[in-house]
């Protein structure tokens, strides 16, 4: 046997890997959990996902090999860059050259990477999976080698250029993975593109849970990006950076620029975490990014001016980038709504579009719901931003901060607490940092306001304001700019731009004279003041201008500046515009009719072009009718045309026949006969058949005699053939019979005359039927191919046969002649613009119904022969919707489509009856995934394509909603076929049938929401047909089973070679089970649906999960339980459903039972489970206990809402139960009392209790004081239970023990007797929790001694062991010498002689 290499299979790792997102339970619903259950860090998270992705033995594989050569690659450029001097030298600037260096970088990481991954599976599709081939390559050469080694250049190379060139690369990489192809292209999200590229095997679709997968690799490498990519800014923006201070700014700003380039695309990722509620992912993110923010503007705020010593222009260099910088922060912290302003709403809404498109970014977009990162606080920020902005505007500079102010920020700014770890919010060193700045400027600006008597002025004193620093003309710039866009792209700012931009030009810099002023000369003076009044003059022209009452302020600052004109005229457009907007139809209509007199003449013009065009055309057609030449030959409408036509062209026939070859023999001469007969035909006599004789002599090729007269009295005719044989004859007047059939056929499209074209209809109906075995003449085969084209693309369980067609081929081509273009039809068919739909098939199908009730009729296939005929109809609709998928920009296939699938409803309700398998195939039409898919992979593609995709799978959503209102009308109006219309409807729902994710949603609310709701008889068809479904899909995890066990054995061993394992049970462990479990889950939750409406069904689901092997079925259930339990018990009451449901189980359901009432607690802190409910669960722990013992499982789901005094009491009965069942009911306890974990509650008042729950040291207290030889507990569990809270220090941690402890001792020196194991547990305390030593020396032990332990002897054992654990610890000032010290004589000496020194 060959021997096949020790290496993983990549492909079945791919599907046994614990995967970090899983589907929510949701009804239907895709939307992925967050990867925070999963993994502690984003960095790790990217490593860990990718993890062990190598293989077992790597002897020359062709993975390594790519992998070592992509590695030997990036590691010869990055050592050509460490290695690099950091001094120009080709010519080039040392950045582009260091560019150059690293571009070979940017491709093995964004392109060549993904490519060999592709192509290593490509080769070996059998050993390496794609997706493991694409994490293996991203872990070692992103994540392990090239991310690293760039934050650890940007953060401590030497050389500001090389350190430049670091921090660059992280936005060139974040740009070049966002490219088609790479790691993070949008198309890989959905689809098969992105780094895995389209070379997925045709055959092995791609799954749900892979493209869940995808989308988590997807966001955890995008984190990882940008968490680094803030890492490498944050080092750069401190002051001390280089010891040089030129070099220090240099850096610095290099680092604004990069904190710029970063801080949007992180803030769009954070609120893509928070609204996919992974709180956590997203803080990671943020803190980084606050701490980023808080940099810059320490840079900017907290550095007086020249304070680094560096350039003039190096120090305006960093304030520009700090000043761009902190225009970005007011962006995204503000918002694009515009509240209270009338007017202006349209205006809003088109600037949130386009800002959108823009790639903005602001606080709609971030969801709420988040602890900490909020919009009000960022709102916050971005409000003192704008303020320090105006004040940078209208002071020219900053002014100088109080002292005090600015030394607690540059306190708060060095800190090195950080959030997680001290006491301040995130935001709160930000604010340190720009409030007081911003403050500062308000109360300059409050007291220049109060000194004015004019309001849109104010009077400032200039020379009393002393500033931090002055702006130079580019750094000012900068800043009208930031206003002027502040104000346009966020309405809110506009009154305050614009005031602050009509004062500074009321007041310029330079001042009355225009002299040089701080650092701006007076060419620069000049050039600020022409600045300030074109941005006035730019929001004058905005209709926010008039909206929001700020067009006086600046039509004031323009005059004042001499321009009135510009002023007046700017004012005028804003205003006409706002009116335009605000205007009726009849203000609309004015503005419109100023275009049509604008090009009317060119209208005219163009129109006298076309009519000479067609006179010409016309004069040309008239000369070639004339001449009888080509195509100008056409059938005249009357006899008198054609006869003058002929006399007409008789003068232009030639003198002499044309000579022909000997061979050939005129069979016909020429003669005026053959002339008419040519002209009249068109030319088609010329090229007749001499076999066709009905085309020849017509009625002159055989004679007709009279026979006998028949019972009835009609009379026999005889036939008889002239000219040939009687075979030949048969078979010519089938030829015949075909040719008359298809002009009737083409006549009903073709006609205008309704009459003429019903009649037709009429007539090609009952021939079609007719003329059996007749074959279909050339006009018509097209639609007879398309009727066998549609039984063989039919779906299965459909009555149609190819047979049927084959024996009636012009039944099949009435059929199908509406489902074909025109151009198909013959010259008659295409004569008609547009093909309708037509009586046509209602009529063949009438025919057939006829003829299937006719009692002559004896044979039973023709009994079938409707319900044939009707499933041949339905699937040529189905084939002709499935031909417009397939070529989405076909306009005239999706045009058959949607007309053949709006008749359909029309068509089966005035059809006769309709049968099971008509209904099967109308319900086909809502398998429409495979152009659901095109739509997505051709997003990436031109506009043309994705548009008609887009508007195909539009299309196709449209004909499949119309399916699912054939089959709700086939469910109201026909009584016999309710049940399978309604059984159709509940297979899309549950998805056995094939349909799109939103058909089938549309199909479980047509369900539940009509079909259910419409009476009792389709409420209990709909209930039948869902338990039907919930059979099949019990019998698919049933035989599954087996199957199922060993690949989760061998998932676990796998698992446990690489020590991972996984603790959610909800989790398929497999593949397999993977599979199994998805298609069981949609039938679960229609029937969970179903079991809301109908309580008593509860019973079903129950007992079908609980079968011997249904383990999968059962796991479906728990999963989505708690969607039952909330709408159960808010339609009947909790209480209420937890009776019924507990009497309908049996002791088989139990587990299931148990997740049921686990569900109905109420899961938020400030709910708690209702008197009624926990009532219920003790009603129901004693009708299911057997004997006295009690089963404590029941009512763990509502002990958070009982009172402590009550817990108290059944405390014993948790003890005495399992392990497992102990601990859950501790967690239940105290879920919802987490901020009290260290705090034993004192009851107000002791004779009413009212305290609910139980705190984690209140159950450490009272496990302690339970007196376990009272309610009958061994003493072993009794001890034993205390040791599991010990162990389980997620829970029960120091600070909880120490509160326990603490509040016993307490109480001991208040009199009360110490615990039988309180000595024992601060013994297990002291080897456990080494953080408490100190405090059990210096604290617990003496205050033990004050209450005189010794007196028990018990206790004064312990105490002696626990002191003398605790005597020679090792650590500087931890030591039970101090309590020892303490005992009295007697106890000091009983003491050192069992513990010498």
């Amino acid at each position: 046997m060959a021997h096949t290499p020790q290496t993983k299979n990549p492909t079945k790792q791919q599907n046994t890997m614990i995967d970090p997102l899983q589907l929510t339970a949701g009804l239907h619903a895709n939307n992925p959990i967050t990867d925070d259950d999963m993994f502690d860090s984003d960095d790790a998270s990217a490593a860990s996902a990718h993890g062990d992705a190598d293989t077992t033995n790597e002897e020359e594989s062709p993975l390594s090999a790519a992998l070592d050569d992509l590695e030997s690659r990036v590691v010869s450029a990055l050592n050509e860059f460490k290695s690099h001097p950091g001094r120009a030298s080709h010519g080039q600037s040392i950045h582009e050259e260091l560019q150059s260096v690293l571009r070979p970088v940017v491709e093995v990481s964004a392109h060549i990477g993904p490519a060999s991954a592709r192509a290593v599976h490509a080769s070996y599709p059998d050993v390496y999976g794609l997706e493991f081939c694409v994490d293996a390559v991203y872990t070692r050469i992103n994540s392990e080698l090239i991310l690293p080694v760039l934050l650890e250049s940007a953060q401590s190379e030497m050389i500001p250029a090389k350190r430049a060139a670091s921090l660059r690369m992280f936005h060139v990489l974040y740009g070049e993975w966002s490219a088609p192809g790479s790691y993070l292209d949008g198309g890989a999200v959905t689809s098969s593109l992105g780094p895995y590229g389209t070379d997925q095997s045709p055959l092995v679709g791609l799954t749900e849970h892979e493209r869940n997968r995808r989308i988590g690799m997807r966001s955890l490498r995008r984190s990882e990006l940008l968490r680094r990519w803030v890492q490498a800014s944050i080092p750069n923006l401190s002051p001390g950076t280089f010891t040089s201070s030129t070099l220090d700014l240099v850096a610095a700003g290099r680092g604004v620029l990069s904190a710029s380039a970063a801080l949007k695309p992180c803030l769009r990722y954070i609120a893509e975490r928070i609204g996919e509620a992974d709180d956590a992912g997203a803080l990671r993110l943020f803190l980084p990014v606050m701490r980023m923010i808080e940099g810059v503007l320490g840079r900017l705020f907290l550095e007086g001016e020249g304070s680094d010593g560096g350039s003039e222009q190096e120090n305006d260099a960093l304030k520009s980038s700090c000043i761009k910088f902190l225009e970005i922060v007011v962006l995204c912290f503000s918002n694009k709504a515009l509240p209270g302003m009338a007017g202006g709403g349209q205006v809003a809404s088109r600037m949130k579009r386009d800002a959108s498109q823009a790639n903005d970014f602001s606080l709609e977009d971030l969801p709420p719901g988040h602890p900490i990162i909020t919009r009000e606080s960022l709102e916050e920020i971005g409000e003192y931003a704008f303020s320090t902005l105006r004040g940078l505007v209208v002071l020219g500079g900053q002014a100088k901060i109080d002292t005090n102010l600015l030394l607690d920020a540059a306190a708060s700014a060095s800190s090195t607490k950080d959030f997680m770890g001290g006491g301040t919010s995130p935001f709160q060193k930000i604010l340190a940092i720009i409030k007081p700045a911003a403050l500062t400027f308000q109360k300059i600006e409050s007291d220049g306001e109060k000194a004015s008597e004019d309001k849109d002025s104010f009077v400032l004193d200039r020379s009393l304001i002393k500033l931090d620093f002055y702006l130079s003309q580019k750094s000012y710039s900068l800043s009208i700019n930031a206003i002027q866009m502040l104000a346009t792209k966020r309405p809110l700012f506009f009154k305050e731009a614009s005031t602050c931009l009509a004062r500074r030009t009321m007041d310029p810099p330079g001042g009355l004279s225009g002299d040089a002023e701080g650092l701006l000369s007076k060419a620069a003076i000049t050039g600020i003041r022409t600045h300030l009044r074109s941005s006035c003059l730019t929001l004058l022209r905005h209709i926010f201008s008039v909206t929001s009452g700020c067009w006086e302020i600046l039509v004031k600052a323009l005059n004042l500046s001499g321009m009135d004109a510009q002023a007046e005229r700017a004012l005028q457009a804003s205003r006409q515009q706002l009116d335009l907007m605000k205007g009726g139809r009849a203000a609309r209509t004015r503005a419109a009719i100023f275009y049509e007199w604008d090009q009317s003449t060119d209208l005219s013009r163009a129109e006298k072009r076309q009519r000479d065009t067609d006179d010409a055309e016309a004069r040309v057609r008239a000369a070639k009718i004339a001449r009888g030449l080509g195509a100008g030959v056409q059938l005249p409408k009357s006899m008198s045309d054609s006869c003058e036509l002929v006399l007409l062209n008789l003068k232009h026939l030639p003198t002499k026949r044309p000579p022909i070859a000997s061979s050939a023999q005129r069979k016909r001469p020429v003669t005026l006969d053959a002339l008419v007969d040519a002209v009249m035909t068109n030319g088609a006599s010329l090229s007749v058949d001499e076999n066709h004789w009905y085309d020849r002599d017509g009625g002159d090729a055989w004679t007709i005699e009279e026979g006998e007269l028949d019972n009835d009295g009609r009379q026999q005719l005889m036939y008889q053939c002239k000219k040939i044989e009687t075979e030949t004859f048969i078979k010519q007047s089938k030829v015949a019979a075909s040719k008359a059939f298809s002009r009737v056929l083409l006549s009903t499209s073709s006609n205008r005359s309704e009459a003429a074209t019903s009649l037709g209809s009429q007539l090609a109906a009952r021939l079609a039927w007719m003329l059996q075995g007749v074959e279909p003449s050339s006009d018509i085969k097209d639609a007879h191919a398309t009727a066998l084209m549609s039984i063989g693309n039919g779906p299965m369980g459909s009555d149609v046969s190819v047979q049927f067609a084959k024996e009636n081929p012009l039944v099949s081509s009435c059929i199908a002649h509406d489902m074909i273009p025109p151009q198909q039809k013959g010259e008659l068919g295409s004569l008609s613009a547009a093909s309708e739909t037509s009586g046509l098939s209602t009529r063949v199908l009438n025919e057939a119904f006829v003829c299937s009730l006719s009692e002559e009729v004896e044979d039973l296939s023709r009994k079938k022969q409707y319900a044939q005929c009707l499933d041949l109809y339905v699937a040529s609709v189905v084939n002709a919707c499935a031909n417009a998928n397939a070529v989405p920009s076909d306009y005239e296939k999706k045009r058959i489509a949607n007309s053949a699938s709006s008749s359909l409803p029309h068509q089966l309700l005035i059809s006769p009856s309709v049968t099971p398998s008509s209904l099967n195939l109308v319900g086909s039409l809502c398998d429409i995934e495979e152009v659901s898919k095109k739509a997505v992979k051709t997003s990436k593609q031109s506009i043309a394509e994705s548009a008609a995709a887009h508007a195909a799978k539009t299309a196709a959503e449209k004909r499949a909603t119309t399916a699912l209102l054939v089959l709700r009308d086939v469910a109201f109006q026909r009584d016999r076929m309710r049940g399978s219309a309604i059984g159709c409807a509940v297979a899309i729902a549950a998805g056995r049938l094939p349909a799109s994710l939103p058909i089938q949603d549309k199909a479980l609310k047509l369900v539940m929401n009509v079909i259910f709701q419409k009476n009792s008889d389709c409420a209990g068809k709909v209930i039948e047909s869902a338990t039907r479904e919930l059979e099949l899909a019990t019998q698919i995890s049933i035989e599954n089973h087996e199957k199922i066990v060993k690949a989760n054995e061998v998932t676990s061993t796998k698992r446990e070679k690489q020590g991972s394992s996984s603790k959610i049970q909800s989790i398929p462990q497999s593949e397999e089970e993977r599979t199994v479990l998805e298609s069981v889950k949609k039938p679960v939750v229609l029937f969970m649906a179903l079991c809301v409406r109908r309580p008593e069904i509860i019973k079903v689901i129950m007992e079908m999960s609980c079968r011997d092997g249904a383990d999968v079925m059962a796991k479906a259930v728990k999963a989505n339980m708690p969607k039952l339990a909330k709408a159960a018990s808010v339609k009947h009451g909790a209480a209420s459903i937890a009776l019924k449901v507990a009497d309908m189980s049996s002791d088989r359901e139990t587990p299931l039972l148990l997740s049921f009432l686990d569900n109905l607690a109420p899961a938020t802190e400030k709910a708690l489970p209702s008197q009624d409910l926990i009532n219920a669960c003790h009603e129901i722990q004693r009708n299911r206990s057997l004997g006295e013992t009690k089963d404590s499982r029941y009512i763990i789901p509502v002990v958070s809402g009982m009172k402590r005094v009550e817990l108290q009491d059944a405390l014993p009965d948790f003890v005495r139960d399992s392990d497992e069942t102990f601990k859950a009911s501790l967690r239940r306890m105290s879920e919802r009392l987490s901020r009290y974990a260290m705090i034993f509650r004192d009851e107000p008042d002791p004779n009413e209790p009212t305290l609910r729950g139980m705190s984690s040291c209140e159950q450490i207290v009272n496990l302690h004081r339970l007196d376990f030889n009272a309610v009958g507990l061994p003493q072993k569990r009794y001890l034993d239970a205390i040791r599991l809270c010990l162990e389980d220090d997620e829970v029960f941690n120091d600070r909880v023990i120490q509160a326990a402890l603490d509040y016993i001792s307490g109480k001991f020196l208040e009199g009360e007797t110490l615990p039988l194991a309180y000595m024992r547990t601060i013994i297990l305390t002291c080897s456990k929790h080494e953080s408490l030593h100190s405090w059990i020396c210096h604290v617990l032990l003496p205050r033990l001694v004050e209450g005189k332990v010794y007196s028990d002897k018990r206790q004064w054992e312990g105490w002696m062991r626990c002191a003398k654990m605790l005597e020679n610890t090792g650590d500087q000032g931890v030591s039970s010498m101090e309590a020892i010290a303490r005992l009295p004589p007697d106890q000091l000496k009983i003491y050192r002689t069992k513990y010498p020194r």
